[in-house]
């Protein structure tokens, strides 16, 4: 009988995986922000770039011991959250993470994509859960085209991605970085995990840039319920809105 079970339970996960759909998956909320070297507070690393919504759409961080001490840094994730996009894009943003993350402000449930562009190695999967402070790749120099440094971004838009075309230079679309995480040091904890859609962007990657392979334990099987309507972008893993 002990078989048995066994044998109806084997197959009852292999119907639940083949029905997974790798677009929407699992993260928990963030509790707070931190920065992506010398995590939490970056100690020893400094900007030597900074924001500019018309032109330098993200923040340069450095070594505060001189140049190239930075290289091969760890880069940590700024809060938790799910990997949306980890590649090498080649050109000239070299190996890419993006981590999309739900977070409370205000009584209002919001989101946000952070980006650490020109990484050496990267040590995450798309659509896999991540936790702030957790290790996600190595600081690079995008294939040796520059000097070894973090290139760091925050978006408000998650249709962006990578391609900077895809949304007007807003600071609806667009934070100035450090001002994000400065103003999101502290955020009310919430013991709960949200179900996201991570198929959000308006183009995923450039042409002859292939998809890695999807960290498939985190998607989630997707209830379709006729005459409903469109589920939000975020959703409660019980079925209910936050």
């Amino acid at each position: 009988m002990s078989r048995l079970w066994l044998l109806i339970g084997l197959v009852s996960s292999l119907i639940n995986f083949a029905h997974a759909d790798p677009a929407m998956v699992s993260t928990s909320i963030a509790d707070r922000f931190d920065f992506p070297l010398g995590a939490p507070n970056g100690d020893g690393y400094e900007r030597s770039r900074g924001f500019n919504v018309h032109g330098h759409l993200g923040e340069d961080w450095v070594s505060a011991a001189g140049p190239g001490a930075v290289y091969h840094a760890p880069v940590s994730a700024v809060a938790n959250g799910v990997v949306t996009l980890a590649r090498d894009f080649k050109r000239s943003w070299g190996n890419v993470i993006v981590i999309r993350h739900a977070y409370y402000e205000g009584g209002e449930l919001k989101y946000a994509d952070s980006l650490y562009a020109h990484l050496d190695k990267i040590f995450v999967a798309e659509g896999q859960p991540v936790n702030r402070g957790q290790e996600i790749g190595l600081v690079g120099n995008a294939h040796g085209l520059y000097h070894p440094h973090l290139h760091f971004e925050i978006h408000h838009n998650v249709t962006i991605g990578v391609v900077h075309t895809s949304a007007t230079r807003s600071l609806a679309n667009y934070a100035d970085p450090s001002i994000f995480l400065t103003q999101h040091r502290v955020l009310n904890p919430v013991h709960e995990k949200l179900v996201v859609n991570v198929n959000t962007y308006t183009m995923p990657t450039f042409a002859g840039i292939p998809a890695k392979p999807f960290y498939t334990a985190n998607a989630v099987t997707r209830v379709a319920s006729s005459g409903s309507p469109k589920p939000s972008i975020f959703q409660s893993l019980f079925g209910s809105k936050p």
